[in-house]
């Protein structure tokens, strides 16, 4: 089951689901062309009485979006992979954002159940995929660098200073890459969100525009001669919702999620850079060689 963590593997799989669905609508519209040709063939008058209605019962919505224009069943396709890309996505972001949070959790936990950074530091693969660990293992890195430092040096509160300050920093941007990971593929989230119900809205508006140009030309602006272009032209508008909410939804849960898992990160750092400013200025005190 690992392919449900690796997005790319997901998106391949969601475009042989659309691939399948294409291929189901054209066989649909090849068979709506049939009836639209056989139609036109057995009218017999070009105007259509008002008390005629138009049923649509039957007729699938790849059908109607194909009658309302090339346009507006090009908005309709786009629209759908967009809708199954945020799906992808989405449940790709959740599923891995809540083992990463109970990964970053137990190497938390772990960290203050140790006896020395060097114990945790040896069980490090126990914890894959945990944010939490790359974050100490850059900032005990960083420590290492720090006693070498501090040994080669006259001035023990300047080395104890240049260590603290440079943890701190190597901290920070761990923290930042970490997060710049969990981010990952959200953009496109936020692109379908924005993008979606305004290229439904295009869709709409030019399916309308060809409904009104054929009651012109028909010269009949009954119900029954309306209804079915304008049914046509805002199926695209609900698709641009369909395809645009789940997104919203799944941008939000995971940005709450990622919120979740950085403000425990930043909790974490500050309480590793208390500890290791501690045991610093502890060594110097002593001026025994370091002991992590």
């Amino acid at each position: 089951m690992q392919w449900f963590h690796n997005p790319t593997k997901i998106m391949l799989r969601v475009l042989m689901v659309f691939s399948l669905v294409f291929s189901g609508a054209t066989h649909t519209l090849a068979q709506a062309d049939d009836k639209t040709m056989t139609s036109e063939a057995q009218e017999t008058t070009p105007v259509v009485e008002a008390s005629e209605a138009i049923d649509l019962g039957g007729t699938s919505i790849f059908e109607q979006a194909w009658r309302g224009g090339i346009v507006v069943f090009s908005v309709l396709m786009i629209l759908i992979v967009f809708s199954m890309f945020s799906w992808a996505i989405f449940l790709t972001k959740w599923i891995s954002l809540r083992r990463i949070q109970s990964t970053s959790e137990a190497f938390i936990k772990s960290f203050w159940d140790s006896r020395s950074l060097n114990e945790l530091n040896s069980r490090l693969t126990d914890y894959p995929n945990s944010p939490a660990k790359e974050v100490f293992k850059t900032g005990y890195a960083e420590l290492v660098r720090g006693s070498q430092l501090r040994e080669q040096t006259s001035s023990l509160q300047l080395a104890v200073h240049a260590a603290v300050e440079n943890m701190g920093r190597s901290l920070t941007k761990a923290k930042r890459m970490e997060r710049k990971k969990l981010e990952a593929y959200l953009p496109f989230l936020a692109i379908i969100a924005s993008s979606s119900p305004f290229i439904g809205l295009f869709g709409t508006v030019w399916g309308i525009m060809g409904a009104f140009e054929g009651i012109a030309k028909s010269g009949n602006a009954s119900l029954a001669a309306v209804a079915p272009g304008i049914s046509e032209a805002l199926i695209a508008t609900a698709f641009g919702l369909a395809a645009a909410i789940p997104a919203v939804i799944g941008y939000n849960t995971a940005n709450a999620k990622i919120r979740s898992v950085s403000s425990s990160l930043d909790g974490f750092s500050m309480d590793f850079l208390n500890i290791v400013e501690r045991y610093l200025v502890a060594e110097k005190k002593t001026n025994a060689s370091p002991n992590l």
